[in-house]
Protein backbone atom coordinates (compact mmCIF):
# COMPACT_ATOMS: atom_id res chain seq x y z
CA UNK A 1 0.00 0.00 0.00
CA UNK A 2 1.64 3.42 -1.23
CA UNK A 3 0.48 6.52 -0.38
CA UNK A 4 0.13 9.39 -2.98
CA UNK A 5 0.49 12.88 -2.87
CA UNK A 6 -1.73 15.05 -5.30
CA UNK A 7 -1.75 18.74 -5.50
CA UNK A 8 -3.70 21.32 -7.60
CA UNK A 9 -3.99 24.69 -8.39
CA UNK A 10 -5.72 27.17 -10.39
CA UNK A 11 -5.62 30.74 -11.63
CA UNK A 12 -8.19 32.57 -13.71
CA UNK A 13 -8.33 35.59 -15.56
CA UNK A 14 -11.57 37.46 -16.55
CA UNK A 15 -11.93 38.77 -19.89
CA UNK A 16 -15.48 40.31 -19.45
CA UNK A 17 -16.42 40.98 -16.18
CA UNK A 18 -15.77 39.40 -13.06
CA UNK A 19 -18.40 37.51 -10.53
CA UNK A 20 -17.33 38.97 -6.88
CA UNK A 21 -16.27 42.43 -8.31
CA UNK A 22 -16.65 45.01 -10.58
CA UNK A 23 -13.26 45.41 -12.18
CA UNK A 24 -13.26 43.93 -15.28
CA UNK A 25 -9.03 44.30 -15.63
CA UNK A 26 -8.17 42.90 -12.22
CA UNK A 27 -5.32 40.70 -13.55
CA UNK A 28 -4.81 36.84 -12.49
CA UNK A 29 -7.21 35.93 -9.57
CA UNK A 30 -6.12 33.04 -7.78
CA UNK A 31 -8.73 30.38 -7.47
CA UNK A 32 -8.75 26.81 -5.81
CA UNK A 33 -5.05 25.45 -4.21
CA UNK A 34 -5.00 22.27 -2.56
CA UNK A 35 -2.75 18.96 -1.48
CA UNK A 36 -3.45 16.06 0.08
CA UNK A 37 -2.05 12.36 0.63
CA UNK A 38 -4.08 9.96 -0.12
CA UNK A 39 -4.00 5.81 0.54
CA UNK A 40 -6.26 2.43 -0.16
CA UNK A 41 -7.49 3.27 3.53
CA UNK A 42 -6.76 6.85 4.48
CA UNK A 43 -6.76 10.40 3.14
CA UNK A 44 -5.77 13.95 4.11
CA UNK A 45 -6.15 17.34 2.25
CA UNK A 46 -5.66 20.99 3.10
CA UNK A 47 -7.61 23.45 1.14
CA UNK A 48 -5.47 27.23 0.65
CA UNK A 49 -8.83 28.84 -0.24
CA UNK A 50 -9.96 28.24 3.25
CA UNK A 51 -6.40 28.01 5.22
CA UNK A 52 -8.44 24.46 6.39
CA UNK A 53 -8.21 20.68 6.47
CA UNK A 54 -11.30 19.61 4.63
CA UNK A 55 -10.17 15.79 4.20
CA UNK A 56 -8.45 13.99 7.47
CA UNK A 57 -9.86 10.31 7.16
CA UNK A 58 -9.02 6.72 8.23
CA UNK A 59 -11.42 3.54 7.32
CA UNK A 60 -11.50 0.49 8.30
CA UNK A 61 -12.58 -2.78 6.99
CA UNK A 62 -15.16 -3.83 9.92
CA UNK A 63 -16.48 -6.98 7.23
CA UNK A 64 -16.30 -8.21 3.70
CA UNK A 65 -19.53 -5.94 3.07
CA UNK A 66 -18.81 -3.03 5.65
CA UNK A 67 -16.64 -0.43 6.19
CA UNK A 68 -16.13 2.34 8.57
CA UNK A 69 -15.03 5.70 7.45
CA UNK A 70 -14.02 8.08 10.64
CA UNK A 71 -12.99 11.59 10.11
CA UNK A 72 -13.48 14.71 8.54
CA UNK A 73 -14.66 14.22 4.82
CA UNK A 74 -16.91 14.75 2.33
CA UNK A 75 -20.90 14.48 3.53
CA UNK A 76 -22.49 12.59 0.56
CA UNK A 77 -25.92 13.78 0.16
CA UNK A 78 -25.34 14.31 -3.33
CA UNK A 79 -22.52 12.46 -6.20
CA UNK A 80 -20.82 16.07 -6.62
CA UNK A 81 -18.09 16.41 -4.13
CA UNK A 82 -14.62 17.58 -5.55
CA UNK A 83 -13.36 20.58 -6.32
CA UNK A 84 -10.62 19.31 -8.58
CA UNK A 85 -10.96 20.58 -12.49
CA UNK A 86 -9.80 17.41 -13.64
CA UNK A 87 -13.04 15.76 -12.15
CA UNK A 88 -15.21 18.66 -13.68
CA UNK A 89 -15.49 19.01 -17.29
CA UNK A 90 -17.01 22.58 -16.21
CA UNK A 91 -15.42 25.56 -13.79
CA UNK A 92 -17.04 24.66 -10.33
CA UNK A 93 -18.76 26.67 -8.03
CA UNK A 94 -17.29 26.24 -4.21
CA UNK A 95 -21.23 26.85 -3.53
CA UNK A 96 -22.85 23.86 -5.61
CA UNK A 97 -20.84 21.00 -4.08
CA UNK A 98 -20.71 18.87 -1.14
CA UNK A 99 -19.09 20.54 2.32
CA UNK A 100 -16.81 18.22 4.37
CA UNK A 101 -17.43 17.67 8.34
CA UNK A 102 -16.61 15.58 10.78
CA UNK A 103 -18.53 11.96 10.10
CA UNK A 104 -19.15 8.28 11.08
CA UNK A 105 -19.94 6.68 7.43
CA UNK A 106 -21.08 3.17 7.42
CA UNK A 107 -20.30 1.91 3.69
CA UNK A 108 -19.94 -0.50 1.21
CA UNK A 109 -21.38 -2.65 -2.06
CA UNK A 110 -23.63 -5.28 -2.03
CA UNK A 111 -24.20 -6.81 -5.43
CA UNK A 112 -23.61 -3.40 -7.29
CA UNK A 113 -25.30 -1.34 -4.89
CA UNK A 114 -23.08 1.16 -3.02
CA UNK A 115 -24.62 2.44 0.38
CA UNK A 116 -23.54 4.76 2.59
CA UNK A 117 -25.57 5.29 6.31
CA UNK A 118 -23.23 8.42 8.12
CA UNK A 119 -24.07 10.74 11.00
CA UNK A 120 -22.41 13.97 10.85
CA UNK A 121 -21.56 16.51 13.47
CA UNK A 122 -23.72 19.48 12.29
CA UNK A 123 -21.80 21.74 15.15
CA UNK A 124 -24.46 24.68 15.30
CA UNK A 125 -27.22 24.31 12.20
CA UNK A 126 -26.76 27.50 9.70
CA UNK A 127 -30.42 27.22 9.84
CA UNK A 128 -31.08 27.81 14.14
CA UNK A 129 -29.14 27.86 16.48
CA UNK A 130 -29.46 24.59 17.86
CA UNK A 131 -26.41 21.57 17.91
CA UNK A 132 -27.38 18.16 16.94
CA UNK A 133 -25.79 15.34 14.74
CA UNK A 134 -27.38 14.53 11.42
CA UNK A 135 -28.52 11.72 9.94
CA UNK A 136 -28.20 10.47 6.28
CA UNK A 137 -28.12 7.82 3.51
CA UNK A 138 -27.20 7.45 0.18
CA UNK A 139 -27.26 4.97 -2.82
CA UNK A 140 -25.50 4.42 -6.44
CA UNK A 141 -26.49 1.76 -8.77
CA UNK A 142 -24.72 1.25 -12.18
CA UNK A 143 -28.12 0.34 -14.26
CA UNK A 144 -27.36 -0.36 -17.93
CA UNK A 145 -24.81 2.47 -18.13
CA UNK A 146 -26.93 4.85 -16.86
CA UNK A 147 -25.04 5.72 -13.04
CA UNK A 148 -27.90 6.38 -10.43
CA UNK A 149 -28.00 7.78 -6.99
CA UNK A 150 -30.12 8.95 -4.70
CA UNK A 151 -29.06 11.07 -1.05
CA UNK A 152 -31.49 11.10 1.78
CA UNK A 153 -30.46 13.56 4.87
CA UNK A 154 -32.54 13.70 8.21
CA UNK A 155 -31.25 17.44 10.07
CA UNK A 156 -31.09 17.03 13.78
CA UNK A 157 -33.41 19.32 15.54
CA UNK A 158 -34.96 19.46 19.16
CA UNK A 159 -37.81 17.32 19.48
CA UNK A 160 -40.48 20.55 19.54
CA UNK A 161 -38.80 21.67 16.83
CA UNK A 162 -40.10 20.95 12.86
CA UNK A 163 -38.71 18.12 11.07
CA UNK A 164 -36.16 19.03 8.58
CA UNK A 165 -35.13 16.70 5.37
CA UNK A 166 -33.17 16.92 2.42
CA UNK A 167 -33.26 15.02 -0.29
CA UNK A 168 -30.95 14.41 -3.58
CA UNK A 169 -31.16 12.76 -7.01
CA UNK A 170 -28.88 12.43 -9.27
CA UNK A 171 -28.26 10.85 -13.29
CA UNK A 172 -24.84 10.41 -15.23
CA UNK A 173 -25.25 8.81 -18.65
CA UNK A 174 -23.57 8.58 -22.10
CA UNK A 175 -25.48 8.34 -25.12
CA UNK A 176 -23.73 6.66 -27.88
CA UNK A 177 -20.67 7.02 -26.37
CA UNK A 178 -20.76 11.01 -27.29
CA UNK A 179 -23.07 13.22 -25.11
CA UNK A 180 -22.67 13.04 -21.64
CA UNK A 181 -25.10 13.59 -18.76
CA UNK A 182 -25.31 14.68 -15.59
CA UNK A 183 -28.61 15.51 -13.65
CA UNK A 184 -28.68 16.48 -10.24
CA UNK A 185 -32.03 17.32 -8.27
CA UNK A 186 -31.83 18.66 -4.75
CA UNK A 187 -34.34 19.72 -2.40
CA UNK A 188 -32.84 21.23 0.84
CA UNK A 189 -35.79 22.62 2.85
CA UNK A 190 -34.88 26.49 4.16
CA UNK A 191 -38.03 26.71 6.55
CA UNK A 192 -39.67 29.11 4.49
CA UNK A 193 -42.36 28.19 2.87
CA UNK A 194 -42.26 31.06 0.76
CA UNK A 195 -39.51 29.87 -1.23
CA UNK A 196 -38.65 26.93 -3.68
CA UNK A 197 -36.47 23.85 -1.69
CA UNK A 198 -36.28 22.34 -5.02
CA UNK A 199 -32.69 22.86 -7.21
CA UNK A 200 -31.47 21.25 -9.94
CA UNK A 201 -28.68 21.28 -12.38
CA UNK A 202 -27.71 19.74 -15.79
CA UNK A 203 -24.52 19.76 -17.49
CA UNK A 204 -23.97 18.51 -20.83
CA UNK A 205 -20.49 17.48 -22.84
CA UNK A 206 -19.84 16.47 -26.10
CA UNK A 207 -17.13 13.74 -25.21
CA UNK A 208 -15.40 13.41 -28.98
CA UNK A 209 -14.54 16.87 -28.87
CA UNK A 210 -12.85 18.79 -31.55
CA UNK A 211 -8.96 18.19 -31.93
CA UNK A 212 -9.03 18.08 -27.92
CA UNK A 213 -11.63 20.44 -27.44
CA UNK A 214 -14.75 19.33 -25.48
CA UNK A 215 -17.51 22.06 -25.47
CA UNK A 216 -19.81 21.81 -22.76
CA UNK A 217 -23.36 23.54 -21.25
CA UNK A 218 -24.81 23.40 -17.87
CA UNK A 219 -27.22 25.56 -16.47
CA UNK A 220 -28.20 25.85 -12.54
CA UNK A 221 -31.04 27.02 -10.38
CA UNK A 222 -30.28 28.03 -6.54
CA UNK A 223 -31.27 30.78 -4.36
CA UNK A 224 -28.92 33.82 -4.55
CA UNK A 225 -28.09 34.85 -1.16
CA UNK A 226 -26.75 38.89 -2.81
CA UNK A 227 -29.82 39.67 -4.25
CA UNK A 228 -32.64 37.43 -1.92
CA UNK A 229 -34.38 35.63 -4.78
CA UNK A 230 -34.29 32.37 -6.53
CA UNK A 231 -32.34 32.31 -9.57
CA UNK A 232 -30.46 30.82 -12.29
CA UNK A 233 -27.09 30.63 -13.92
CA UNK A 234 -26.55 28.85 -17.32
CA UNK A 235 -23.05 28.59 -18.66
CA UNK A 236 -21.52 27.20 -21.61
CA UNK A 237 -17.55 26.81 -22.24
CA UNK A 238 -14.35 24.90 -23.92
CA UNK A 239 -12.03 22.38 -22.03
CA UNK A 240 -8.72 21.15 -23.48
CA UNK A 241 -5.85 19.39 -21.71
CA UNK A 242 -2.22 21.24 -23.40
CA UNK A 243 -0.58 18.46 -21.09
CA UNK A 244 -1.57 15.74 -19.37
CA UNK A 245 -1.03 17.40 -16.07
CA UNK A 246 -2.61 20.94 -17.16
CA UNK A 247 -6.30 21.54 -17.79
CA UNK A 248 -7.46 25.20 -19.49
CA UNK A 249 -10.94 25.96 -19.66
CA UNK A 250 -12.84 29.17 -21.49
CA UNK A 251 -16.56 29.49 -19.81
CA UNK A 252 -19.22 32.44 -20.46
CA UNK A 253 -21.45 33.03 -17.29
CA UNK A 254 -24.83 34.49 -17.94
CA UNK A 255 -26.63 35.17 -13.99
CA UNK A 256 -30.29 35.68 -14.09
CA UNK A 257 -30.07 37.95 -10.99
CA UNK A 258 -29.06 41.18 -10.61
CA UNK A 259 -27.42 42.78 -7.74
CA UNK A 260 -26.86 46.69 -8.16
CA UNK A 261 -24.89 49.39 -6.00
CA UNK A 262 -24.93 52.92 -8.11
CA UNK A 263 -24.41 51.82 -11.49
CA UNK A 264 -22.08 48.20 -10.82
CA UNK A 265 -24.06 44.86 -11.31
CA UNK A 266 -21.98 42.37 -8.67
CA UNK A 267 -24.00 39.52 -10.93
CA UNK A 268 -22.95 40.48 -13.88
CA UNK A 269 -22.29 38.02 -17.27
CA UNK A 270 -18.82 36.46 -17.09
CA UNK A 271 -16.32 35.32 -19.73
CA UNK A 272 -13.50 33.54 -17.67
CA UNK A 273 -10.24 31.77 -18.79
CA UNK A 274 -8.79 28.99 -16.12
CA UNK A 275 -5.59 27.64 -16.13
CA UNK A 276 -4.76 24.83 -13.49
CA UNK A 277 -2.27 21.91 -13.06
CA UNK A 278 -1.51 18.79 -10.26
CA UNK A 279 1.30 16.82 -9.89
Amino acid sequence: MFAVIEGEAYVSFPLVGYADAVDEDGGLVKGYVGIGIWGDDYGFHYDFDDNSINHMYKTFTLHKFVNLTVGKTTVPLVKQGSLSGFANINIVDKDYINGTDWILNWNGEFKGLGWQLYTVNNNDSALETWDYADTGLRLDYNLMGADLGFGYQMIGVPEDADAINYWAFDLGYTVMEKINLKLQLLNEDDLNDDTDDLDYSVVVEYVPGFKGVTPYFGYITYFEMLAAEEANVMFFGFNLNPTEDSVLKLEYKMYSAEYLIGEDDYLTDTLVLDLGFKF
